[in-house]
């Protein structure tokens, strides 16, 4: 009790008389600076841990560097560590966040000068009492947040501090456990250095043996933490996403998520679960995982998507996203992992292509989430075609949410991504069933992916309420026809009308360009509708004179996108697209059999190119072009506001297509303002050369067009390759740097535990020279003790000789 009666004398004062706060805590700090033995040490620190909470400035001010120096001086006693590290925290805690004054950042700043100071943090991490580790984490916690920067850079410096910090993930107590991957997560926030040397110490292992302790996505909040600590070491991070693949953890995600039904089922079944909000939260956390290695155009991507598809994970993420009763969140969040997954990968869009899955359930009209146990089980249809069911809320009795619809609608475009063949697919269904469908007396009459657009598309009276239905379905179709010529005419043969049954035969191109003018003349229309249609539109005409041929051959198409321009009530971004839509006219009117020529369209648009021009630079600079989301994601912020105002999302534009505007915005506008006499004239058949002969017969053209076709394939068939090889080649490059990374950033770990051996070795050379001192002091003492016995003996003789009795038993054996 030592250290209490110093601690009451420190208080009392001397003679026993009361002193000032000041004067007591004056006097504590003066012991921690000079105080010689470890209990009056420790007596002044137990003092000022309980005077902190009181007067932290007092403290602070005057003792701050005392506890300091007691720290680097004492830390192995497990007591007054403890308690400097809980009066440290005390003064690094900030009260007003706000006030860049506060004491917190003050101290904090002051504690995070000397490196070593942390450093020597990290070191008290060895000691395995729970309470010392604990303070130690919580200080780190604190200095963390108020400034992570300096922290990290700090904990750098420290050999050993990395290792110690990840091997507390192993600690068995779980308050140790937890509070350490908090401490973590915070630490590996946007450093890449520290990221890879958390990895490198089997981190990723670690945390899977956690989840797995702790029931995997079903797991509390410790599961939460574990998968945020994942994402911060693999985001934008190659040389860990390497290592996780090549350590095996990619391969364990999809046991991550599970799968409810047999796997070798001809398709996937329907799944119904129980969403408690932890397991909503875990279970988007593994989704965002796929979605953070199968980034779209990441350098890891390729390798990542091919490693993921052969260990399954097609089969949870489709069964999440398409059949379950999965929250909207995690719905969302799946369909995105579906469409990064197969994004630009040819294998893995044929793999989903191929699969079916069950028919969403229906539900009892007025009751939320109740079965209709009455009804009979839906169809099994494609996986492709429940997506866009999905985007155009196809399914009678489902309510998807608008986030889910966007996340369907760039899984299609996702499936067709580098991949024609596809697109030709499904440009090929682009056809509705006929009246004599002898599946037509069934409320679930299957469609094919082709029909459902087009019934979205055509209908768009229904699209009043929900302006996203034709919107998701012209995004979709301009995706099947982009940059696809074959595709366009296979889109462009399609007739509405039976002109058996008298009816006037309608293309398909007509046909939107009609719905568009209905939609406009009704002033109940949502600007989405129609700037759907116009994007659609821009997107089929775009370099396609065929197309736009067949486009001019309605008169009044000109004339209804120039009343669309010049109405005032329009919105600015339909103005845009009607002006975008005009100039590709202009621009690609050069087909031979087109109804009106280049120079009678000219005269037509000759007197309003300024107003074209201003108004493309207008939604050029428009907030629709400027935030448009990537990947069509409409943020959790804009969903929530639309589902509690009963308003709509932002989203206006497809972001594929606001990049397809941004590349031929100024090559449109500068056609706009040529003469047809500037743009470059094609022969027509039949014409006569200078010297008066036929150029070519029409055979002939036919014979070089088709040799011309055929050499443009072989030629593509080569960049396609070409452009593998150098992909590859790339990949290649990136992983040698990557594993270069990885054998420096070992070599420095190598060296650090060089330096780490090195100085125990020196620790080990001056204890064994300490103990050969005491031995040879033991030898002298042994020696000296040797001489005393004979000293004595020679006394007790020279006694004996004098008469004097002396009395030894021992000297007594020895006598002669």
């Amino acid at each position: 009790m030592d250290f209490l009666t110093r601690g009451y004398i420190a208080i009392r004062g001397d003679k026993g008389q009361p002193q000032s706060v000041d004067e007591t805590i004056e006097k504590l700090a003066d012991c921690l600076e000079t105080a010689t033995l470890l209990e009056d040490r420790r007596a002044a620190v137990l003092s000022l841990k309980g005077l902190v909470r009181d007067y932290p400035e007092n403290v602070g001010i005057q003792a701050f560097p005392g506890l300091i120096k007691v720290l680097h001086g004492d830390y192995k006693d497990g007591d007054i560590t403890k308690s400097i590290l809980e009066t440290l925290t005390v003064l690094c805690s900030v009260e007003h966040e706000n006030m860049v004054e506060d004491k917190g950042y003050k101290y904090t700043d002051l504690f995070l000068k000397e490196p070593s100071n942390v450093s020597i943090v990290l070191d008290v991490l060895e000691e395995f009492d729970f309470y010392v580790r604990y303070s130690a984490i919580k200080l780190l916690s604190t200095l963390s947040y108020n400034r992570n920067t300096d922290l990290q850079q700090c904990v750098l410096t420290s050999p050993m501090g990395i290792t110690l910090l990840s091997d507390l993930l192993n600690d068995k107590r779980d308050i140790i456990r937890n509070e350490s991957l908090l401490l973590l997560i915070s630490l590996t926030r946007d450093n890449a250095e520290i990221q890879k040397l958390v990895t490198f110490q089997a981190t990723f292992e670690k945390l899977l043996t956690v989840i797995e302790d702790e029931e995997g996505i079903s797991g509390g909040i410790i599961v939460q933490d574990s998968l945020s600590l994942m994402h911060n070491l693999l985001r934008y991070n190659v040389s860990n996403q390497i290592y996780f693949r090549e350590t095996s953890c990619m391969q364990q995600i999809p046991g991550l998520l599970g799968y409810v039904g047999d796997s070798e089922a001809d398709h996937v079944p329907y799944s119904y679960e129980d969403w408690p909000p932890q397991k909503v939260a875990n279970t988007v956390l593994v989704l965002e995982l796929c979605r953070i290695l199968t980034e779209p155009e990441g350098v890891n991507t390729t390798v990542n998507q091919k490693v993921m598809a052969q260990s399954n994970i097609l089969l949870p993420i489709v069964q999440l996203g398409i059949c379950s009763n999965a929250p909207a969140i995690v719905r969302t969040a799946a369909i995105y992992s579906i469409a990064y997954v197969v994004y630009d990968n040819t294998i893995i869009q044929e793999l989903f292509a191929k699969m079916v899955v069950s028919t969403p359930p229906r539900l009892i009209d007025g009751v939320v989430g109740e079965l209709d146990p009455a009804a009979p089980p839906g169809l099994p249809r494609p996986a492709m075609v429940s997506l866009i069911a999905i985007a155009v809320a196809a399914d009678p009795g489902v309510d998807y949410s608008y986030t889910s619809r966007a996340a369907a609608a760039f899984a299609v475009a996702s499936c067709l991504e580098g991949n024609q063949e596809a697109q030709l697919v499904l440009a090929s269904m682009l056809k509705m069933p006929p009246d004599d469908n002898i599946n037509s007396q069934y409320s679930d009459k299957p469609f094919s992916a082709g029909s459902l657009l087009l019934d979205a598309i055509q209908n768009w009276e229904t699209s009043i309420s929900d302006p996203y239905k034709v919107w998701f379905a012209c995004t979709i179709l301009s995706h099947v026809i982009m940059g696809n010529e074959q595709a366009k005419q296979q889109a462009g043969s399609i007739v509405f009308g039976d002109e058996a049954n008298g009816e006037e035969p309608i293309p398909l191109l007509h046909h939107i360009m009609a719905q568009l003018l209905m939609a406009a003349k009704n002033p109940t229309t949502n600007c989405r509708i129609p700037i759907g249609y116009l994007c659609l539109l821009c997107t089929w005409l775009y370099d396609s004179p065929e197309s736009v041929s067949l486009f001019l051959s309605e008169s009044t198409h000109i004339q209804f996108l120039i009343q669309e321009i010049q109405s005032s009530a329009n919105d600015p971004v339909v103005q845009g697209l009607s002006a975008f839509l005009l100039g590709i006219t202009y621009e690609y009117n050069n087909d031979p059999n087109t109804p009106l020529t280049r120079e009678k369209l000219q005269t037509i648009l000759s007197s309003r190119v300024d107003t074209f021009t201003s108004l493309l630079s207008r939604l050029r600079d428009s907030s629709a072009v400027k935030n448009a989301p990537q990947y069509l994601e409409i943020s959790p912020e804009d969903e929530s506001i639309s589902l509690s105002t009963g308003s709509l999302p932002s989203l206006l534009l497809d972001s594929a297509f606001v990049e397809f505007f941004k590349d031929t915005y100024e090559q449109t506008t500068r056609a706009l303002k040529k003469k047809p006499s500037s743009f470059k004239k094609s022969s027509s058949v039949g014409e006569t050369s200078p010297d008066g002969f036929n150029a070519i017969s029409e055979q002939q053209l036919e014979s070089y067009k088709e040799t011309i076709s055929s050499q443009a394939y072989e030629i593509n068939q080569l960049k396609h390759q070409l452009s593998d090889f150098n992909n590859s080649k790339t990949t290649l490059q990136k992983q040698v740097m990557d594993l270069e990374e990885r054998l420096k950033s070992m070599q420095m770990e190598e060296t650090l535990l060089k330096n780490k051996v090195i100085d125990l070795e020196k620790s080990r050379m001056a204890m064994q020279e300490s103990m050969t001192n005491m031995e040879k002091e033991q030898e002298d003492l042994l020696v000296c003790m040797g001489e005393q016995d004979l000293d004595i003996k020679k006394y007790r003789k020279r006694l004996r000789e004098k008469g004097e009795v002396v009395t030894d038993s021992e000297d007594e054996e020895e006598e002669p």
